[in-house]
């Protein structure tokens, strides 16, 4: 056992460095806009700024109480890595529904005791209600399938 949760310590620590890094992207290169009419800088801002509060609500508290050693799964890492990247490559084109389809089913690898039943229904719903938010609900202007044959 170490003197302190070093785990919660970079996990607070990174959540708050991403959160800081966004909110600061979004203000240096977006319109924040008014509460009113609000800019494209707004959210990204704001969820920035959430992220580094909550990152510093999970670090604070973890100098003071023992923890173990941080343990990286690298495994875990690398496919959900192959997640993010399939689905960057796949979203242009094959369209949303079949690149949210396979990014989930990708992702759920990173997991051993996760049976392909259950990662394919996963995937589905995950896919339709990606569709029904993004495509059905704010229109926006994203190809749902768009086979490249």
């Amino acid at each position: 056992m170490l003197d302190r949760d070093y785990r919660d310590i970079v996990t607070g620590l990174a959540l708050a460095g991403f959160g800081g890094a966004a909110a600061l992207y979004s203000l240096a290169n977006y319109s924040l806009g008014s509460v009113s009419r609000m800019g494209p800088g707004m959210v990204p801002t704001a969820l920035g700024a959430a992220l580094v509060v909550f990152g510093i609500v999970i670090a604070i508290p973890a100098l003071s109480r023992r923890g173990s050693g941080v343990h990286v799964r690298f495994r875990v890492v690398l496919v959900l890595a192959a997640s993010i990247i399939s689905f960057s490559l796949m979203i242009d084109s094959v369209g949303l529904v079949p690149s949210v389809f396979v990014t989930t089913v990708i992702a759920t690898f990173a997991e051993r005791n996760v049976k392909l039943l259950g990662a394919v229904v996963l995937a589905a719903t995950l896919s339709l209600i990606t569709w029904a938010i993004f495509i059905a609900g704010l229109r926006l202007p994203l190809a749902s399938f768009d086979w490249p044959f």
